[in-house]
């Protein structure tokens, strides 16, 4: 009996050991710091409860079955922390059960996966090897079967105690001198994880991952009708800059034609006048936005999509927002605000890649409402021409059929779980595409998608492949310039496709007589979070690592406004002439959310009330905020890291820590109504009045 309890006792001890270990691990590691504080010893108290529950179910078995048992667990738990780890350094995001079923699609990425693997994360394997080495030694015994029925409620009852004082741990008041109406404690972080990176930082990964798995069986206790007053009273009282829609650059570029581009991981490095000079000429001509912040969500590319097309937040805890609220009606798309103007616009959208990923032609039709959207290979059941032939193929009765697409023509559409994806050519997207709009008679506004820039940035990148190689080559002809890092070369060969498809939209433009009479904007969807921070640090000048705010810094990228001048090859530029207001460097704050309000002040469209989007108009005051998916903030004044929750003051701006905790606050807020909007399909009573 007491030699049962001994080894009872050393067991638990190794148990939680290895589990506060990873805890503490998996925090330096992601938070660059442990501090003896509450946080910490609010995870040491969790993980003292969870190990005392793993101890009882382990405890009503023999000891082979012990070992195998606890083996499983801790390759499972040391697994969780470092897929968690790679999956952040990936997407800086954590993963959720709630997207598990996104898990499919990841697999196609597996490749990317392995290579964000680091020598230095075999230390999450510490507990395992030494469970095994004293197992080996002798030095710990499995036998541990419980000899009475006392025993397993002992341990039942001090789990219960402890994970009790871990519950208690948690402060449930609101800091004194904050409104209480727009205020969280921690504990309603611990109950509604509506901040999952300070979730993590405050409450440990296993209790995340709880606390994460529960969310699933939680039943809302309001009724739509309740949200539906809730969200009726926020949008009364909610406020916008009082020159939204109504100041100097409102209606300037009303009746022109307009080109949205957003450009696969464009990033500042990417403007460089030697690789990419037309990029570069277009930067230093047209309007420069120098501090447009495209904020990562978990969805890259889709989230910013979803950002820039509806003026709303994805949700982060949906596998995709363009899925999730593809039947939802959203009366001010970009599309549909040009539409409903009477200029007769005609509305196009592309892609040159296929639906594999995001159901694009789905959800810029049916939900954006474009006229017209094609992939790089999007099926159809049309009427065969050569336009869209592509190739026979043999049906699952063997019999063979003529498939046609409606799309771009670029590729086959991808079937099953792909690892290599063959991304397109930008160039190719532009020669396909320009023909169906340029020499129409009508007003159009094209938008464009990218993929040129897509990761991988090795040689396994076809496009990038194309360019290495003379990228190189102007580095080694330069001796003012130092070869950067391989990754950077790929990124900048990938990029010079980009380059040269702006020279075909220009070129096209002018041939057709449409120049003069049209506005581009440009804009990175991301920056290349493929490519280590490090690198990018030491590579771009514009971005200055040490800084509290230089973890944000990363997320600016480039925007600019190409306004038409000229008619010819020559005289082309992208000034827009004496008459253009809009040019040079804009130090206005942005980021993708404002595109809509900001687009339809510039083109007078009809956004009748600046309060329905969640963006603001970023030429209407120079106080604009950008907010990022873990609630940080940044201005022309100030920034604010929401997970140090520590705050830097800029230009001689004056404050404390209780007016960033508010705006915090109010920015968790502003969030969970967009959510609630979303989920309620807010806008669905208008589409008759619309229709």
């Amino acid at each position: 009996m007491k030699q049962k309890m001994n080894n009872s006792g050393k067991l638990f001890g190794i148990v939680f050991l290895s589990i506060l270990y990873l805890e503490i691990l998996f925090k330096i590691r992601l938070f660059e710091s442990v501090s003896f504080n509450m946080e910490l010893f609010r995870i040491v108290l969790f993980s003292f409860s969870y190990s005392l529950m793993i101890m009882f179910f382990l405890m009503f078995f023999g000891k082979k079955t012990v070992f195998i048992l606890l083996m499983v667990f801790l390759s499972f738990v040391t697994f969780a922390f470092l897929n968690q780890e790679i999956y952040s350094s990936i997407v800086n995001q954590f993963y959720s059960v709630t997207v598990a079923g996104d898990f499919t699609l990841g697999l196609s990425f597996i490749n990317k996966y392995f290579e964000s693997l680091r020598f230095s994360q075999i230390t999450y394997l510490l507990p395992i090897v030494t469970i095994l080495l004293l197992r080996n030694l002798e030095k710990i015994s499995f036998d541990v079967m419980y000899t009475n029925i006392k025993h397993p409620l002992i341990i039942i009852s001090t789990m219960t105690i402890a994970f009790f004082l871990s519950l208690q741990s948690i402060d449930e008041r609101i800091e004194e001198g904050i409104d209480e109406s727009i205020a969280f404690s921690d504990m309603d972080l611990y109950t509604f994880m509506f901040n999952p990176q300070v979730a993590l930082k405050k409450f440990g990964l296993l209790t995340y991952t709880q606390r994460d798995f529960f969310s699933l069986f939680r039943v809302d206790p309001l009724t739509p009708q309740d949200y539906e007053v809730l969200l009726d009273k926020y949008l009364a009282e909610k406020k916008v800059p009082p020159l939204s829609g109504n100041n100097e650059y409102t209606g300037i570029y009303e009746d022109k034609n307009f080109i949205l581009i957003m450009a696969e991981s464009l990033d500042t490095y990417a403007i460089d006048d030697m690789i990419t000079p037309t990029l570069y000429q277009f930067a230093q001509e047209s309007a420069y936005f120098e501090n447009f912040f495209s904020p990562l969500y978990y969805r890259s590319t889709a989230d910013t999509e979803f950002l820039v097309q509806t003026s709303f937040y994805p949700n982060k805890n949906v596998t995709l927002s363009m899925t999730e609220y593809i039947d939802n009606y959203f009366p001010y798309t970009l599309p549909k605000l040009f539409k409903a103007t009477n200029k007769s616009y005609q509305t196009y959208s592309y892609h040159n890649y296929t639906d594999y990923f995001y159901p694009r032609t789905q959800f810029h039709i049916e939900t954006l409402g474009y006229d017209n959207y094609k992939g790089a290979a999007t099926e159809f059941p049309i009427d065969p021409s050569d336009d869209y032939y592509i190739s026979t193929e043999t049906d699952s009765k063997g019999n063979e059929v003529d498939i046609y697409y409606a799309g771009l023509g670029l590729l086959p559409e991808p079937v099953g779980i792909v690892n290599n994806h063959n991304w397109q050519s930008d160039v190719a997207l532009f020669e396909r595409s320009l023909p169906d709009f340029i020499n129409n008679n009508g007003k159009f506004f094209a938008n464009y998608i990218t993929v040129s820039g897509h990761f991988r940035y090795s040689k396994d990148h076809e496009v990038g492949m194309l360019h290495y190689q003379w990228v190189i080559d102007q580095f080694e002809a330069n001796d003012d310039r130092d070869t950067p890092d391989d990754s950077i070369i790929y990124y900048l060969a990938a990029n010079k496709e980009f380059d040269l498809a702006l020279d075909e939209l220009k070129t096209s433009l002018i041939e057709a007589g449409q120049w003069d009479n049209t506005v581009i904007m440009i804009f990175g969807d991301h920056y290349a979070y493929a490519i280590d921070d490090e690198v990018i640090w030491d590579y771009d000048e514009n971005k200055v690592e040490g800084d509290l705010d230089s973890e944000l810094r990363l997320h600016n990228v480039p925007m600019m406004i190409c306004v038409g001048d000229g008619t010819t090859t020559e005289t082309a530029n992208c000034s827009g002439g004496d008459d253009n207001i809009l040019q040079g460097t804009i130090s206005n704050y942005m980021s993708t959310i404002d595109i809509i309000p900001t687009v339809a002040n510039l083109f007078n469209l009809p956004l009748d009330d600046y309060r329905l989007v969640f963006g603001e108009d970023a030429l209407s005051t120079d106080k604009n905020i950008v907010r990022f998916a873990d609630m940080s903030f940044i201005s022309k004044d100030f920034s604010y890291d929401s997970l140090s929750e520590k705050y830097a003051l800029k230009n001689g701006f004056i404050s404390d820590s209780l007016f960033f905790k508010t705006y915090y606050y109010n920015i968790v807020n502003e969030y969970e109504y967009n959510l609630n909007m979303l989920n309620l399909d807010y806008f669905r009573d208008q589409e008759d009045v619309d229709n």
